[in-house]
C-alpha cells in the first residue's frame, strides 16, 4: 500500500484491517470478530512492528470491533478511538446481538461461533467527535466522524494519501444498508470524495479508488 500503511484482507467475511506505522507508534484500524481472529491479527501486527499500538474502530459492527479485548491484552493497547455511537452500543447488553450474529454468520467460522456467546465486547475509551490527529512519529493519522452513514458512529482515517473507510465503502458485495441512513451515507461519500486522491481501503474487499466510490455513491443515491 505504502511504506507506512499496510492492509490485511482477512478471509472470514473478507474484512480489511489496516496498520499505519510511524517512527514512534502504530495505529491499527479495526480488530475483527473475536478472540481467535484477534490473536491472529496481533501476531500479524507484531510481525510488522514492535512499536506501541493505538486502535480505531471504524464502526460498531462485530467484524470490526469484537476483537478489541484480545488486542488490548496481547498488544497492550490502551487507546481505542471510535465515534460515540460505537461506545454506546458496545457498552450495553450485547447478548441478543451476539445471538443474532451467531445465527447469521456462525456457519462461516466455527471457532468464531463458539466464542461469541461468552464474549463481552470492549467498548472504545476515546471518542471521535471532531477531527482527531494521532501523531505516530513522522506520520499523522487524521480520524474524523462522517455521521450516520453505513451505521451510527462511522469514522474514517486518512494518512499518507490513503483513506481508510470502514464499511461506508464496500467492494465485492452490495453495500449493507440494514443499519444505515442511506441519505446520510450519500452525503458522507460526497464530502469524502475530494479526500480520495490515492488508494481507498474499503471495509471489505479489494482496495479501490475515487472512481469506484463515486459509482457506489450513485448507486446509493438511486436507492435513497
Amino acid at each position: 500500500m505504502s511504506d507506512r500503511v499496510w492492509v490485511w484482507r482477512y478471509p472470514v467475511l473478507d474484512v480489511n484491517l489496516s496498520l499505519v506505522v510511524g517512527d514512534a507508534g502504530a495505529l491499527l484500524v479495526d480488530t475483527l470478530s473475536g478472540p481467535s481472529q484477534a490473536r491472529e491479527l496481533a501476531d500479524g501486527v507484531r510481525a510488522v512492528t514492535s512499536l506501541p499500538v493505538r486502535v480505531v474502530n471504524t464502526h460498531a459492527h462485530f467484524d470490526h470491533c469484537f476483537g478489541n479485548g484480545v488486542i488490548a491484552e496481547v498488544l497492550g493497547v490502551e487507546e481505542f478511538w471510535a465515534g460515540p455511537g460505537v461506545a454506546q452500543r458496545l457498552s450495553g447488553d450485547t447478548t441478543e446481538l451476539r445471538e443474532r450474529i451467531v445465527a447469521s454468520y456462525g456457519h462461516l467460522d466455527a471457532v468464531m461461533a463458539a466464542e461469541l456467546p461468552a464474549l463481552v465486547p470492549l467498548p472504545p475509551n476515546r471518542l471521535v467527535e471532531g477531527v482527531v490527529e494521532l501523531d505516530l512519529g513522522g506520520v499523522v493519522a487524521r480520524v474524523w466522524p462522517v455521521g450516520h452513514a453505513h451505521s451510527p458512529g462511522d469514522v474514517v482515517v486518512a494518512c499518507e494519501g490513503v483513506v481508510i473507510c470502514g464499511d461506508i465503502v464496500e467492494e465485492g458485495a452490495p453495500p449493507q444498508t440494514g443499519d444505515a441512513d442511506v441519505r446520510g451515507w450519500v452525503a458522507a461519500l460526497g464530502r469524502l470524495l475530494p479526500e480520495m486522491t490515492g488508494p481507498v481501503v474499503p471495509g471489505h474487499g479489494a482496495v479501490v479508488d475515487a472512481a469506484f466510490v463515486a459509482a457506489q455513491m450513485r448507486d446509493l443515491e438511486a436507492l435513497a
